[in-house]
């Protein structure tokens, strides 16, 4: 992917979850200037900011560079539910997969 085709897309989305950039820089925690640049001057953003990006537009990184496959798209409480999964130790990341995972089999 070209780095204009980042931008392009990362444009694509935000304006597809109707957030400005103002928004989207309070939500990702990227100063509003730095993504003022990156939409307005295609200054193609780092590794870390475009992985934060992605996360406040509901995707993740092996999804925004998927071409063959449509993003999944997540809820602001998916979103939390993601960020708080991921700050948990890794015993206690284990025994929420655990269940979480069993669920579908309890419906059976």
């Amino acid at each position: 992917m070209h780095y204009m085709d980042v931008i392009e897309k990362l444009n694509g989305l935000r304006l597809e979850r109707n957030m400005s950039v103002y928004r989207l820089a309070e939500l990702s925690g990227i100063n509003q200037s730095t993504l003022a640049n990156t939409f307005s001057r295609g200054t193609i953003p780092s590794i870390k900011n475009l992985e934060c990006i992605c996360e406040t537009l509901g995707l993740s990184l092996s999804q925004f560079f998927a071409e063959d496959e449509k993003p999944m798209q997540l809820t602001p409480n998916e979103i939390k539910l993601v960020k708080n999964y991921r700050k948990l130790p890794e015993q206690l990341r284990q025994a929420v997969s655990c269940i979480v995972n069993t669920v579908p089999d309890l419906r059976n």
